[in-house]
């Protein structure tokens, strides 16, 4: 008996929702991508299928979803269907989607796997193609399907295009789904979405992103968890053993995996973003959560604390998670620990958001990569973090050699582990660095002028000058607190960085090819307000928001 798996998956994603400022779309676009796998896809297969269960999972996340099925007629009927719903009720988003038959569900996997791959770099044509007299939406480009209201209760109205049209629903831009799995408790009106107005205590409004006073400084985080091929590969082996167990394993994992995101990232939501409210308003936008992925939109001062707390929540609800699927199925060999990299970019909240998710998204990768050339099979945690200060380009690894590397000095380390003795610099070594450095003043909720406003001031002029400038400052900070100097002399050995005699605070010898600090990543917390705070005192190593 043949039976049949249908895979599905949505495509650029965070182009799709992030092609715009405006957090009403941006809302609309991500709940649109929730509700697509979830009533759209109940209602679909409930007309397909009525009561009868035909076509059951095997996984599914936003926007992403496999089904299998024995039922050749009703699996016919739901693959001639579904793509027409897409594309009615998600104009213009992309995706994917193959059909494989087997004489077991793995190997129908197996069948419909490579289809789906080859898919994915084939090109699709947009129908219809608009005519050269169409009108267009200003603001995207895109031909116009309607008029919109751009401020309510006027007749300013504006051409606007089907995919805009249809992120501009109320029933979407609410984002009830999406928010739920973030904080189950709260409103939706308590997450903000409107990146435009200028928030004040005095004159508030649900809608306004609770910026901290005049500074309108974002951050957009993207954290993927590792190793995913490791998991697949277990399955594999697992598929070959048992092709007819192949489906449930498989949604078993996939629902695992998903339940450990959402946990990690509700848990960084209670630490980090529930005490920052203003006025009940979160100071961050959920964008994507699906998977094992997250992207997020966050106030920039507490986009480290977030992320942090994110990974550090990540490997421990997949430790709980995935044990469960171990008792389950104790012949199943599932590769441990899962571990997560992230990429966060600080930028002005007026910078184009779809010029941004590219780099943010490169910056986690660079980050993985880092981590895994320090241990591929067990890739730890890591986090890489870059700040908008010229225009924009939207590839890391340009960026450091054009605008973070001078001669052979290099003005940032690049990555930082979660955890120690990882290979990389720790994360937790170069927050204590700036605690040495800016003391944390409790009153003013803010970290103080300190030591490194003068030694970022030495950082990018002549290196002989530079030499002498540096010297002076240690002079001058041994003469203020020889311990500190102590403490700092150390830190910079925990970060790789050997402070030799007349020599600037940078890795490797004067002679190196390239050499590389930490006051460069120091300089950029300090410049987007940062408050991940780590006390020095011995044995204090937890991440607290302040």
């Amino acid at each position: 008996m043949s039976v049949y798996f249908y895979l599905f998956e949505t495509q650029s994603i965070q182009s799709y929702i992030l092609n715009t400022n405006q957090l009403k779309e941006i809302s609309g676009a991500s709940e649109l991508l929730e509700s697509i796998t979830g009533d759209i896809l109940q209602d679909t297969l409930k007309t397909v299928c009525g009561d009868k269960n035909l076509i059951t999972h095997a996984r599914y996340s936003s926007g992403t979803f496999y089904a299998f099925s024995d039922n050749a007629q009703a699996m016919e009927k739901f693959t001639a269907l579904w793509p027409l719903i897409v594309r009615q009720y998600a104009p213009d988003l992309s995706f994917v989607q193959a059909q494989g038959q087997g004489d077991t569900y793995y190997n129908a996997y197996r069948n419909a796997l490579g289809k789906l791959l080859a898919m994915r770099n084939s090109p699709v044509a947009r129908l219809p193609q608009a005519p050269p007299m169409a009108e267009r939406c200003r603001r995207t480009g895109e031909v116009a399907v309607g008029w919109h209201d751009t401020i309510e209760n006027t007749e300013n109205i504006e051409a606007i295009d089907a995919a805009t049209l249809r992120k501009l629903d109320k029933k979407l831009w609410t984002g009830d789904n999406l928010i739920k799995r973030l904080a189950p408790d709260a409103p939706w009106y308590a997450w903000p979405l409107d990146l435009n107005s200028q928030y004040t205590k005095n004159t508030p409004n649900q809608h306004q992103f609770p910026f901290l006073k005049t500074e309108r400084n974002l951050a957009l985080v993207h954290a993927n968890g590792n190793n995913l091929w490791q998991l697949l590969n277990s399955l594999e082996e697992f598929g070959h053993k048992s092709p007819n167990l192949y489906t449930e394993i498989f949604n078993a994992c996939s629902t695992a995996i998903m339940a450990a995101t959402e946990k990690a990232t509700q848990i960084a939501t209670q630490l980090v973003l529930e005490p920052k409210q203003q006025d009940g308003i979160y100071p961050a936008r959920p964008i994507v959560l699906g998977g094992d992925d997250i992207t997020i939109l966050i106030r920039s001062d507490l986009a480290l604390n977030f992320t942090r707390c994110f990974l550090q929540q990540f490997t421990k609800q997949n430790d709980i998670m995935l044990l469960k699927v171990k008792v389950k199925f104790p012949n199943l060999k599932l590769p441990q620990p899962r571990t997560a990299c992230a990429g966060i970019l600080y930028a002005k909240a007026n910078h184009p958001l779809h010029t941004l998710h590219e780099l943010t998204i490169d910056l986690c990768q660079h980050a993985k990569k880092l981590s895994k050339i320090q241990d591929s099979a067990n890739v730890p945690t890591s986090i890489s973090w870059h700040r908008i200060t010229t225009v924009l380009v939207d590839n890391y690894e340009a960026i450091l050699k054009q605008e973070l590397t001078l001669g052979n000095l290099r003005h940032t380390l690049e990555c930082y582990a979660l955890e120690k003795d990882q290979g990389l610099a720790a994360l937790d070594d170069l927050l204590k660095l700036r605690t040495l450095l800016t003391p944390f003043d409790s009153t003013q909720s803010k970290f103080s002028k300190g030591a490194i406003g003068e030694l970022a001031g030495l950082i990018g002029h002549d290196a002989t000058q530079t030499t002498r400038q540096y010297k002076r400052w240690r002079e001058r900070f041994r003469q203020r607190s020889p311990e500190k100097l102590a403490q700092f002399d150390s830190l910079l050995m925990e970060l790789g960085i050997t402070q030799a005699s007349g020599d600037l605070p940078y890795s490797g010898s004067k002679t190196s090819k390239l050499r590389s600090t930490a006051i460069g990543d120091l300089m950029t917390l300090k410049a987007v307000g940062d408050t991940c705070h780590i006390q020095i005192a011995e044995g204090a190593k937890t991440c607290v928001a302040n």
